[in-house]
C-alpha cells in the first residue's frame, strides 16, 4: 500500500489503522488499554487542572512508561485570540515542552500549505511516514527536520472535537526501524481519551481566554467562579485610569470606517500595553475611552499602585508619540490622549438586566476620573491627578494647578499634574 494518507469522510478506526499501516483496532478498544498508564491518566483527571502545556508532556512520558517508544509528540489546536490563530504543543525526549504561537497571516501560509496538518484538516484520518531507510518519504519540510535530527518514523493522527472542528497530533520516534505494529494500534486505540481529555483542557482554556479578552482579568476570573448574580458587587479601594484620544470626533467625521478602526487599533495597542504590563485590568473601551483601575489587593498597596498607574500614564503617552507616521491611515499625522488618575473607593460587579449583564465598576470615583479627564485639553496638561491621587505616596513630584470645577461634581476640586 502507499504511504499517501488515506482521506475518508468519517472516522472509522479501521480506516485510521490501514493508513498508519497497523491492524485494525480490536473490539472494544477502550477495554484493550486496562494496563495503560497514560489510558488511566486521560481518563481521570482527578479533579486537576492540567494546562496544555502540561498535557502533551504527560503524554509523552507516560506513552514511554506504556512500552510506546515515542521520542517526539506535538498536537496542534485552534485559537481565540485577536492576534493569534492557534498554538502548538510540542514534547521531545530530554528536552522537554516548547509552545508556538501561530500568528494571523492575510492568507494560508507557505508552512501550512506545506505540512501534514493541512492534509488532516482536508479530511484524512491520519498518515504514516517512514523517515529512514529505503522507503523513507520526505514529502514535507518538517519530516527532514526532523530526519536531522534522528528521527525515523512518524504518524499523524486527527482529532475530531464535539463542536466539529478537527486539530491533530503526531508522534514520532527515533528507534532504528520505526515504530512497531502494536506500537501503532495502542496509539490509536488511545486517541478517542486523548481527544477528550485535550478537548476538556482546550475548551476551558478558551472560555478563560475569551472573556479576559473582552471583560478584563479581574472580571473574568470572577465570572468563571459564578459571580454573576445580578446587583452584586463588591467595594473596593483602586487607583482608576481614565484616557481619551484627541481629536477623534473630527476623525470620524473626516475619515471612513476602516480608517477610523485602523487608526483606534494603533491608540488602544499603545495605551492599553503599559497598562497591563503595570499590573492594571482594563474594564472598557467605549468609542475612543479606556477605563482601568489598578486595585489595591494581591499585595498592591496604594503607594505602589499609584506608582504604577502614573507610570503606565506616562508610557502610554510616550508610545503614542512614537507610532510611525506610516502605521496611521491617510489623513492622521499623529496620535495624542489625555489621561486621568484618581484614587478612591468603587463598586466592582455586576450592573445591568436579567438577560443582559456587564461586570464593571461604578460610583463617584469613576465619574471623576471621566470628568477630570475632559480637563487635560483646556488645562492644556496629558495628565491630570485628582487630589486623592496625587497624596498617594508614589514617588512623583506634583504640581498644583488649582481648583476647577467638574462636570457634575459639587464643588471645585484641586487639580494637580506632573511631568
Amino acid at each position: 500500500m502507499s504511504d499517501r494518507p488515506l482521506i475518508t469522510p468519517a472516522f472509522p478506526g479501521a480506516a485510521l489503522a490501514r493508513a498508519l499501516h497497523a491492524p485494525p483496532p480490536r473490539p472494544g478498544r477502550l477495554a484493550a488499554l486496562s494496563d495503560s498508564k497514560l489510558a488511566d491518566w486521560l481518563g481521570d483527571h482527578g479533579g486537576q487542572r492540567f494546562p496544555l502545556d502540561q498535557v502533551v508532556g504527560q503524554l509523552g512520558e507516560l506513552a514511554r512508561e506504556d512500552g510506546i517508544d515515542v521520542w517526539r509528540v506535538a498536537f496542534s489546536l485552534s485559537d481565540y485570540h485577536p492576534e493569534v490563530i492557534g498554538r502548538s504543543y510540542l514534547w521531545t525526549h530530554g528536552r522537554g515542552v516548547e509552545v508556538q504561537d501561530r500568528q494571523y497571516t492575510p492568507k494560508r501560509s507557505d508552512l501550512y500549505m506545506r505540512s501534514p496538518i493541512r492534509i488532516i484538516h482536508e479530511g484524512a484520518d491520519g498518515l504514516r511516514r517512514r523517515l529512514a531507510g529505503p522507503n523513507a518519504q520526505l514529502d514535507f519540510p518538517i519530516l527532514q527536520e526532523l530526519r536531522n535530527e534522528g528521527a525515523t518514523d512518524y504518524a499523524g493522527m486527527a482529532l475530531k472535537f464535539s463542536d466539529g472542528t478537527r486539530h491533530f497530533i503526531s508522534w514520532a520516534t527515533s528507534r532504528i526501524g520505526g515504530f512497531g505494529e502494536d506500537e501503532l494500534r495502542r496509539l490509536d486505540d488511545l486517541t478517542p481519551l486523548i481527544c477528550l481529555r485535550l478537548e476538556l483542557e482546550h475548551s476551558r482554556r478558551v472560555t478563560e481566554q475569551i472573556l479576559a479578552t473582552y471583560l478584563g482579568d479581574d472580571a473574568a476570573r470572577k465570572v468563571i467562579a459564578g459571580d454573576v448574580r445580578r446587583a452584586a458587587g463588591e467595594e473596593i479601594l483602586a487607583v482608576i485610569f481614565y484616557c481619551d484620544l484627541r481629536g477623534f470626533t473630527r476623525m470620524t467625521e473626516q475619515l471612513d470606517a476602516a480608517s477610523v478602526v485602523r487608526a483606534l487599533a494603533e491608540y488602544y495597542d499603545a495605551v492599553s500595553g503599559p497598562v497591563r504590563a503595570r499590573g492594571g485590568d482594563i474594564l472598557k473601551m467605549i468609542g475612543d475611552g479606556m477605563l482601568a483601575i489598578f486595585p489595591l489587593r494581591d499585595g498592591m498597596d496604594a503607594g505602589r499602585a499609584g506608582h504604577e498607574a502614573l507610570a503606565a500614564a506616562r508610557e502610554a503617552r510616550d508610545a503614542l508619540a512614537a507610532i510611525p507616521n506610516e502605521a496611521l491611515p491617510d489623513g492622521v499625522d499623529s496620535l495624542a490622549a489625555g489621561f486621568a488618575l484618581h484614587f478612591g473607593p468603587v463598586t466592582f460587579g455586576n450592573v445591568g438586566s436579567r438577560e443582559r449583564l456587564d461586570f464593571t465598576v461604578i460610583g463617584p470615583a469613576v465619574n471623576q476620573a471621566t470628568r477630570l479627564e475632559s480637563l487635560t485639553k483646556i488645562l492644556g496638561r496629558s495628565i491630570l491627578l485628582s487630589e486623592e491621587f496625587a497624596r498617594l505616596p508614589h514617588g512623583s513630584t506634583t504640581r498644583s494647578l488649582g481648583f476647577h470645577a467638574l462636570r457634575g461634581v459639587r464643588d471645585p476640586r484641586e487639580i494637580f499634574t506632573t511631568g
